[in-house]
């Protein structure tokens, strides 16, 4: 395995132009309650240098448990409910109806690839549904039994290859291990 300082993770993401990226349990779960089931700053700081100056894709009820839109990254928001006001916000927000809708909106930015597919679980799935659509998982694999509500697909070992992983030990910051992983579509080169 590369030590983690010689991957360029930011290059390697710009490789693909739509990927997923997720926490989630031993037992697949990914939210308790509108929340995350666990406080891990180094998964927390993972996916926010993961993201920066891409289009992060989530769906309402991910968006609302939200403090604020993120930072540095355009949000388009999936909801049959919220308005975008005409396209014309300033808050880095876009509303779509579907997944195919949001990742038009987001190729018609100017932000960074990949696009990113943030959750929640019913986002998730539907992208899962849709083969070839995402190209890149990047899981951040908590090891620990949960309780929740929300879980995040299974990926099948038929349709993808995990081609890395870089593990965390628990610490008095962590209460859990993790590993992240980065998985690809056997349906892409690279």
């Amino acid at each position: 395995m590369d030590e983690p300082q010689s991957f360029d993770f930011r290059r390697f993401h710009a490789q693909h132009r739509v990927a997923m990226i997720v926490a989630c349990s031993e037992n697949g779960v990914i939210g308790a309650d509108g929340d995350l089931p666990w406080h891990l700053p180094a998964d927390l700081k993972h996916f926010m240098r993961s993201t920066k100056g891409c289009c992060v894709i989530m769906g309402r009820k991910t968006f609302e448990s939200l403090d604020r839109p993120l930072p540095n990254r355009l949000n388009i928001v999936l909801s049959r409910s919220m308005s975008d006001e005409g396209g014309n916000r300033d808050d880095g927000v876009r509303v779509a109806g579907n997944i195919e809708d949001a990742i038009e909106s987001a190729l018609a930015s100017d932000m960074e690839m990949p696009i990113w597919i943030a959750g929640g679980g019913d986002i998730y799935q539907q992208a899962m549904d849709r083969p070839g659509l995402v190209d890149l998982i990047v899981r951040t694999r908590v090891y620990a039994r949960v309780a929740g509500d929300t879980v995040f697909p299974e990926i099948e070992a038929n349709r993808w290859d995990r081609v890395r992983c870089e593990q965390f030990p628990a610490d008095d910051k962590h209460a859990y291990s993790m590993d992240i992983e980065w998985w690809v579509s056997r349906h892409v080169e690279n």
